[in-house]
């Protein structure tokens, strides 16, 4: 069977601190990068990943998008309030604008209009949320006092240092066969208000949203931690990603 193309989201910095401490550019220099880790999955899960540039204009990737067999929405940046009708508060990072309206409309292109599946992984799972009309707390730590600390960085990348709960008959618990799990916290957001047609289908033990999936058939699923990071020491985490990549197989 041919191998499913799927498209990964880059991250996009206005900073030039990308270029001049890699000596790969010159100061005033924009980049466009991606962590190997999501690479390394989808081609271990049996995908062929091509990268998705942020692009002046949605439709210049149209051509690209059109040929997809599925669409992975990666980590990055804090997204822009305004996005989701909500004015910034304390303790919001930084924001790229350009990738957020990008990404955004992207999302809502693919989930309306096109059937390929899709995967988002912490922001990419906020910013599926955020374009089917979801909102979120744009800083745990502050918004959620007396919840646990989320954004452990502190932490080797692949390391678990909390679980989750997965909701019985959900895709998620048919994916891991569990229904608790162990799982990585690299995140300072999440999802408050789910988007439409999405359902909670994993939780923190604080009550915070660790994983989305939308009801029917289709293979929209999105979580809130980072499994591509963990697959090098804990391969049992690379059954997401080989879902995802089986559901294109299928399109």
């Amino acid at each position: 069977m041919k191998k499913p193309l799927i498209g990964i989201c880059a991250n996009y910095s206005s900073s030039d601190a990308a270029g001049l401490t890699t000596y790969l550019g010159v100061a005033g220099q924009e980049w466009q990068l991606l962590a190997d880790d999501y690479i390394k999955a989808i081609e271990r899960a049996g995908g062929v990943p091509i990268i998705l540039p942020v692009t002046e204009e949605l439709s210049t990737l149209e051509p690209i998008v059109q040929m997809l067999d599925g669409i992975l929405f990666t980590g990055g940046s804090d997204i822009d309030p305004q996005c989701y009708g909500d004015l910034p508060r304390y303790g919001i990072g930084g924001i790229e604008p350009r990738r957020d309206s990008h990404e955004v409309a992207l999302a809502k292109k693919v989930i309306s209009e096109l059937r390929i599946p899709v995967l988002g992984i912490c922001r990419g799972s906020q910013v599926l949320n955020v374009a089917m009309g979801g909102t979120l707390y744009q800083d745990l730590r502050l918004e959620r006092p007396d919840g646990m600390n989320h954004t452990l960085t502190s932490a080797p990348k692949h390391y678990p240092t909390h679980t989750v709960a997965i909701k019985p008959n959900s895709r998620l618990h048919a994916i891991f066969q569990t229904e608790t799990l162990a799982v990585n916290s690299l995140n300072h957001q999440a999802v408050k208000e789910l988007g439409q047609g999405f359902e909670e289908t994993m939780t923190a033990p604080d009550g915070v949203i660790e994983g989305i999936e939308m009801t029917g058939e289709r293979f929209v699923v999105a979580v809130q931690w980072h499994p591509e990071m963990m697959i090098d020491r804990n391969p049992e985490y690379l059954v997401l990603f080989e879902a995802f990549v089986n559901s294109c197989k299928l399109r």
